[in-house]
């Protein structure tokens, strides 16, 4: 269950971003992960309610967008999608060559964190990450 893991992960660093910017809450956390990733959202979105527990950032919603796998043709560099779990989609669509890179899919980042500062009573900032 490596979900566990990035979660702590995600979870010290929006604590961390979000106290370090005087935040008396976090409203939502914006992150992008690729499909390689391979993680099961709902238990990540379970795992990140649990951990943030008693933070700046209980009560964060989570918005996460998917990026899907993409490779790059070596032959012709067309870039398409592919799916692991189907051999034919593994031959590029242009050329037919099976030696590619991967284009897209491993991306775990945090886009940005939505935080709300005393001083500004109600009002809701974000944090470029």
């Amino acid at each position: 269950m490596h979900e566990m893991a990035l979660t702590r992960n995600v979870v010290d660093m929006v604590v961390n971003e979000a106290e370090r910017a005087g935040a008396s809450e976090v409203r939502a956390v914006h992150l992008t992960i690729g499909y390689v990733r391979d993680i099961v959202e709902d238990l990540f979105e379970g795992c990140f309610a649990h951990m943030a527990k008693g933070t700046v950032a209980e009560n964060a919603v989570l918005s996460i967008t998917r990026v899907p796998i993409t490779v790059k043709c070596n032959k012709c560099n067309q870039v398409y999608h592919i799916n692991v779990r189907d051999e034919k989609s593994l031959q590029c669509v242009a050329c037919g060559e099976k030696d590619y890179v991967l284009n897209s899919g491993m991306e775990f980042f945090i886009n940005d964190i939505e935080i709300v500062t005393p001083a500004e009573l109600g009002a809701v900032e974000e944090i470029a990450c």
